[in-house]
């Protein structure tokens, strides 16, 4: 369906009652309106899609055209196959700039959600409960950007920042683990990949780790590798951390795409 692409809390009170009803119509926030009217100059009639982050999508035609509230009209739901493979990036927290990059770009490439870590180097602290939050909320804005500009509606999480030990420690319920590393030891990413596939069965989860801005200690590195991560290398070059998400999420993607 071609047309505008929109963000919409099916969950709030007069939407969710609307679908529950079978009314077949919803209701965009403020800021949606303002974006779909205002911004792309969306008018009565025109298509859109109306989607939120756990992959649920509607077609749409807009009944009301305005920059304070914007009416759709949904004609049908969506219904998407799912991939039958899930790539997480666990992304020790960069520099808010870089982190997102790495949101925008992780969407955009197919993974299935981003794992925020706080690491020894992570730069990145949050003053309590509600800072966490705040950055939360901040970071699902550019989730909602990249989903519309790839149309990539499958579901994307982003739990709230955890600490390096704790994910560690609930890293089994991943297929795959494997850790972006600069030692010695470590195997091109596509020969991990590629014998980890052998016995795999699908559907699976695959989990890339991703250091921070000067990288995880010698102790990070043996942690991960403990808890089963698979030392893997990009190539000769040193990447800084969002290059790094980058080229592993798409190295990835497009493995397992052609499986």
């Amino acid at each position: 369906m071609a047309g505008f692409r929109a963000y919409c809390d099916f969950t709030s009170g007069t939407n969710f009652i609307s679908l529950k009803n079978g009314a077949g119509k919803l209701e965009l926030s403020p800021e949606e309106s303002r974006h779909l009217c205002g911004s792309l100059r969306a008018v009565k009639t025109d298509a859109v899609e109306a989607f939120d982050l756990d992959g649920n999508i509607f077609a749409c035609e807009i009944s009301e055209a305005s920059q304070k509230r914007a009416v759709l009209n949904i004609l049908s739901k969506v219904e998407r196959a799912k991939s039958d493979s899930q790539i997480y990036i666990a992304q020790c927290l960069p520099k808010s700039k870089a982190f997102e990059e790495i949101i925008r770009q992780s969407v955009e490439v197919g993974a299935a959600g981003i794992i925020p870590l706080l690491s020894e180097h992570t730069l990145v602290r949050f003053s309590d409960n509600i800072d966490a939050e705040k950055k939360l909320k901040k970071w699902r804005v550019h989730i909602i950007e990249a989903v519309k500009q790839s149309a990539n509606f499958s579901s994307f999480e982003l739990p709230p920042p955890q600490g390096f030990k704790d994910f560690l420690a609930d890293s089994g319920k991943f297929d795959i683990l494997i850790d972006a590393s600069l030692r010695q030891n470590s195997k091109p990413i596509l020969e991990t990949l590629s014998e980890a596939s052998k016995h795999l069965i699908r559907p699976f989860k695959a989990c890339i780790l991703i250091g921070p801005e000067g990288d995880l200690t010698e102790s990070e590195y043996d942690a991960a590798e403990s808890a089963g991560f698979k030392p893997v290398t990009l190539g000769g070059n040193v990447m800084k951390c969002d290059t790094a998400a980058l080229c592993a999420l798409s190295c990835a993607v497009n493995f397992f795409m052609v499986k």
